[in-house]
C-alpha cells in the first residue's frame, strides 16, 4: 500500500507566501537532525508536540525540531506537499481528499483520538433557547436554529463541524443557521464578543477562553465526549510524504517515538504537571483557562499513537455529510501503524 503512495505522489511546487519557509535540509547539528513540522494553529490538539519540545523528548531522539504555525488549515499541508517541511500535525481530512485526487500523504501516528472541536454559544443565545451544557444532545441540536457559527476558514475542520451540526439538526445551511469565517485565536474571540457570531466551533484553548471571558457558555464539549456519535474520532495525526518515509525511515521512527513518548507522559501526568511543562508556549493564557483546556483535551490524547478505523470512519462521516468528501476512503489507504512503537 505504501508503494502505491510513492508512485502516485504529486511533485507540484507550492509557495508558502509570507511564511517564507526554506526547503528543509536534514543536517546534523551537534548530533541532532534538523526537522521542520507545521501545525495549523496554536492549539492543545497538538499537545504532544508542545510537551515533546518542553521535556526534550525530540532532542533525546536526536531531533532538533522547528515548528511553524501556519494560522490556517491548508497551508500547513501544502508546505508538506511542496517539500518545504518534513512533517505536519493536523486533522486528517486532507489525507482523504488528496487520496481521491491521487496525491498521496500518509498518516503515521495518532495524536488526538476524540473530536477536539467544541461548540460554545453566547450567553444571550443560550438564555433565549433555554439550553445549556447539561441539556440532552437532542435539545442542543434543536437550539441551533438561528445561530451564526464562527469558524476559522471555509473548508477547515471547524467549518465542517459547524456545517455538520446544522445538517444533523435538520436545518438548511446559511438559511436556518450560518457558518462564517472569523479566523483563529484573538480574532475568533473578538468576533464572538462583538456579536458577529453567537456561537463558535473551536478547539481548546479558544473555546475555554470564550467561556472564561464571560460572553459564552459551553454547549457541546466534544473533548469530554458529550456527543456520543463523536467519542471515537481521529481528530489529529502526524502526516509524512511516503517517499520521505521510505528514504528516512529511522528518522521517522524517532520522530513518531518522541510523539508517542510525549502522549504517554501526558496521560500519566497530572493536569498541573502538564500545565507547568508547556506554560512557556502559552505564557499569555490565563492559568484557569490553561487548566480548563488541558483538563478537556488530556483524555483525548492517544497514549500509544495507534490510529483506528473506527476513528477514521467517524471523521469521514462528518465530511461525507457536509459534502467535503465524495466517497469513503479505506483506513489502510491513508494510515499505517507500522512505525508506531510496540
Amino acid at each position: 500500500m505504501i508503494d502505491r503512495f510513492i508512485s502516485g505522489l504529486s511533485r507540484r511546487s507550492f509557495t508558502l507566501g509570507t511564511l517564507a519557509i526554506a526547503a528543509p535540509s536534514l543536517v546534523r547539528a551537534q548530533g541532532l537532525t534538523k526537522v521542520k513540522i507545521t501545525q495549523p494553529a496554536e492549539s492543545l490538539s497538538y499537545m504532544p508536540i508542545y510537551v515533546g519540545r518542553a521535556r526534550n523528548f525530540f532532542r533525546e531522539a536526536g531531533i532538533d525540531l522547528e515548528v511553524v504555525v501556519t494560522r490556517g488549515d491548508g497551508p500547513d499541508v501544502q508546505a508538506l506537499m511542496a517539500k518545504e517541511v518534513d512533517f505536519v500535525a493536523t486533522p486528517p481530512h486532507h489525507l482523504y481528499t488528496l487520496y481521491l485526487q491521487n496525491r498521496k500523504l500518509l498518516g503515521v501516528c495518532g495524536i488526538l483520538g476524540r473530536c477536539g472541536t467544541n461548540m460554545v454559544i453566547s450567553k444571550d443565545a443560550a438564555a433565549e433557547r433555554n439550553v445549556s451544557e447539561n441539556s440532552p444532545i437532542e435539545q442542543k441540536l434543536a437550539a441551533l436554529k438561528g445561530l451564526t457559527f464562527g469558524v476559522s476558514t471555509p473548508g477547515s475542520l471547524t467549518y465542517n463541524m459547524g456545517l455538520y451540526y446544522i445538517l444533523r439538526a435538520g436545518l438548511k445551511p446559511q438559511v436556518d443557521a450560518k457558518v462564517v469565517g472569523t479566523g483563529v485565536g484573538l480574532a475568533a474571540l473578538a468576533a464572538m464578543k462583538n456579536k458577529i457570531a453567537n456561537a463558535s466551533m473551536f478547539p481548546s484553548p479558544t473555546a475555554d477562553e470564550a467561556v472564561h471571558l464571560g460572553f459564552a457558555d459551553w454547549l457541546i464539549n466534544n473533548t469530554r465526549g458529550q456527543d456520543p456519535d463523536l467519542r471515537e474520532f481521529l481528530h489529529a495525526v502526524l502526516y509524512v510524504r511516503p517517499e520521505f518515509l521510505n528514504e528516512n525511515t529511522d528518522l521517522c521512527k524517532r520522530m513518531i517515538g518522541a510523539v508517542v513518548k510525549s502522549s504517554a507522559w501526558i496521560r500519566s501526568a497530572s493536569v498541573e504537571e502538564v500545565a507547568q511543562s508547556i506554560r512557556p508556549y502559552f505564557a499569555a493564557l490565563d492559568e484557569k483557562v490553561l487548566l480548563s483546556a488541558l483538563g478537556n483535551v488530556r483524555e483525548a490524547v492517544i497514549p500509544n499513537g495507534r490510529m483506528t478505523a473506527a476513528g477514521s470512519d467517524a471523521y469521514q462521516k462528518v465530511l461525507l455529510q457536509t459534502g467535503h468528501l465524495k466517497e469513503k476512503v479505506a483506513f489502510d489507504a491513508v494510515f499505517t501503524n507500522q512505525f508506531v512503537p510496540a
